[in-house]
C-alpha cells in the first residue's frame, strides 16, 4: 500500500484520495481468542503534501470479524471502523516515514486495527452468557436452574 508523493506533486494538487483493500500477512486478530479477521481490509483516506518530503494521510479503515462469542460460543460476524490520521515526515519517531518519495501505509493500517480490535469478542454488545450451572444460552431462553 504505497502512495508516491511524485505522483501527487506532478498532478499539481495538493491531496488526493486513495482506495486499498489489504490482505495482511499475518492474523491481526491472533490474540481475540475464537475470532478472526475476514479478508480484505478496506482502506479510504486523503493524502496531503505538507512539505518537500513530508505529507499528512487520514482515512476509515473497515475491518469484519467472525468468530465464536466469546460469552455465549455463538457464531458471530461484527464490522468495525477505525479512523486513522498521521503526519509522515522523513524521519518519525513512530516509524511512520517517507521513504525514496513514498509512505507505505502497512504499519499504519496494522496499528489502527490492533488499536480498534475489541478486548473480548461478543455476538451482541449485551449478549447474556452461559449459565454457569447448566450452560444454557441466556440470549435465547432462561434457564431452569433452581434459583438460590
Amino acid at each position: 500500500m504505497l502512495l508516491d508523493l511524485r505522483k501527487l506533486k506532478r498532478t499539481g494538487k495538493d491531496s488526493q484520495d486513495f482506495y486499498f483493500e489489504y490482505f495482511p500477512e499475518s492474523n491481526l486478530a491472533e490474540d481475540l481468542p475464537g475470532a478472526e479477521l475476514e479478508l480484505p481490509i478496506k482502506i479510504f483516506g486523503t493524502i496531503t503534501l505538507t512539505g518537500e518530503h513530508s505529507a499528512f494521510v487520514e482515512g476509515d479503515i473497515n475491518f469484519t470479524l467472525k468468530g465464536e462469542c466469546t460469552r455465549c460460543l455463538d457464531n458471530a460476524i461484527n464490522q468495525y471502523d477505525a479512523e486513522f490520521g498521521e503526519a509522515i515526515t522523513e524521519d518519525n519517531d513512530v516509524g511512520y516515514s517517507v521513504v525514496n518519495d513514498t509512505v507505505n501505509l502497512t504499519k499504519i493500517v496494522e496499528d489502527a486495527v490492533l488499536m480498534h480490535l475489541p478486548v473480548t469478542f461478543l455476538c451482541k454488545e449485551d449478549c447474556e452468557g452461559l449459565c454457569f450451572k447448566c450452560g444454557a444460552n441466556l440470549n435465547r431462553a432462561e434457564c431452569q436452574c433452581k434459583k438460590e
